[in-house]
């Protein structure tokens, strides 16, 4: 799978249903069966198209991450370099709804998988990547444009940066208190002593 312009109406609607079952049982206790309770078509096809919960598991990451990184482009697509890195902080450092601290719990409980799973590591992988990457171009079109100091390395910052990110969004559900606000103000700060006056 792709996008969603290659997507079958099947297809999105099997990860509707993945998406719907693993917010209400979580991945430890996910089954097909359960997956199968929450799709909208014959059954038949849902087990047709996938064998296991993890063959499920992985479209579910791929497609997850597409819809993900489109919404990212969406948000950052007008920016230029320093807003576009501010944009990409705050939208990945903000919960909006309990529809989205849901999800992105399930997200979190779905990483730790990656440990033992090759598929799901290459799924979160490639995530991160595209994530990473936005922010070093970002970082490099402002070095290129004379917007940030020339003195800063895009790829070393990017990666400083989206550890940050990710350490704060993985903290702030696997551990009491919340980072977030914290990280937020330190990435800003550090961005304001990066743009050239």
């Amino acid at each position: 799978m792709t996008d969603d312009t290659t997507r079958s109406e099947t297809e999105v609607l099997i990860m509707e249903a993945t998406y719907a079952a693993l917010r209400r049982h979580g991945y430890a206790d996910l089954s097909v069966a359960q997956i199968a309770d929450e799709f909208k078509k014959s059954k038949s096809l849902l087990y047709y198209h996938y064998d296991s919960k993890d063959d499920l598991i992985a479209a579910f990451l791929s497609f997850a991450a597409d819809q993900f990184m489109a919404d990212i482009e969406a948000v950052t697509a007008a920016e230029e370099p320093v807003a576009t890195v501010r944009t990409l902080v705050d939208h990945l450092l903000t919960v909006e709804s309990r529809e989205m601290r849901d999800g992105q719990r399930m997200i979190i409980e779905l990483r730790g998988q990656a440990v033992s799973e090759p598929r799901f590591r290459e799924r979160f992988t490639r995530v991160d990547d595209r994530l990473r990457e936005r922010i070093r171009s970002a970082l490099a079109a402002g070095v290129e444009r004379g917007v940030f100091d020339a003195e800063i390395d895009p790829e070393d910052t990017a990666g400083m940066l989206y550890a940050a990110l990710t350490g704060a969004m993985v903290q702030q559900h696997t551990a009491d208190g919340d980072p977030t606000e914290a990280v937020r103000r330190m990435i800003h700060r550090r961005l304001d002593r990066l743009v050239v006056d």
